[in-house]
């Protein structure tokens, strides 16, 4: 068996090839400038346009200092691994454009912003007096980020899907049919 087959269905499809990843090249003025860490410029941008499920260089721009903002801890820089790894979380939504992909970006923000305020809980977080409000906005961000990703699925999935049980007897001799019953052919028999 291959390790492959051991996979959830979800995944296997992002484990055949990596995401795109950036670079931080520079910061000047407050604005990060992000380059490719080994493929050309070119096919570079292409590969964010598909992780980003677009055609727009500016929705790829934009969305690349958002991951960046969204990844600063207080008093630190931008940090590549974040970013990347913010990517491949969206990457892992699959969007399939620009709409799709912002609900992913807020998602992957949310996430961090929420992993970045649980982990000044850890001690790093000024004293016992700030752990109350520390811990409430934890729980608010990551009640978002539930719901940012119940919402992609929605999105996707068409909305909710509806059960109808109804209770039938059969009683000893008698039949049973479970499921759809077309009329059209018992008329024409």
């Amino acid at each position: 068996m291959s390790k492959s087959e051991n996979l959830p269905a979800t995944s296997r499809r992002y484990r055949q090839m990596p995401p795109a990843t950036i670079r931080i090249k520079g910061i000047q003025g407050n604005v990060v400038s992000f380059g490719s860490p080994g493929p050309s410029h070119l096919v570079w941008r292409n590969q964010l346009k598909t992780a980003f499920g677009t055609v727009s260089d500016e929705f790829v721009d934009m969305a690349l200092h958002h991951l960046e903002r969204a990844a600063r801890m207080p008093g630190d820089g931008a940090s590549d691994l974040a970013i990347n790894g913010a990517i491949a979380m969206i990457v892992a939504f699959a969007p399939k454009n620009e709409m799709e992909a912002a609900l992913a970006l807020q998602a992957a923000c949310t996430h961090m912003v929420a992993m970045a305020v649980m982990s000044r809980i850890g001690g790093a977080g000024g004293g016992p007096q700030r752990l109350p409000g520390l811990a409430s906005a934890t729980a608010k961000l990551l009640r978002a980020y539930c719901t940012q990703v119940e919402t992609y699925r929605r999105q996707r999935g068409g909305g909710d899907q509806n059960i109808r049980v109804e209770h039938v007897h059969v009683y000893e001799g008698g039949q049973a049919i479970v499921g759809a019953i077309n009329r059209s052919s018992e008329v024409e028999s």
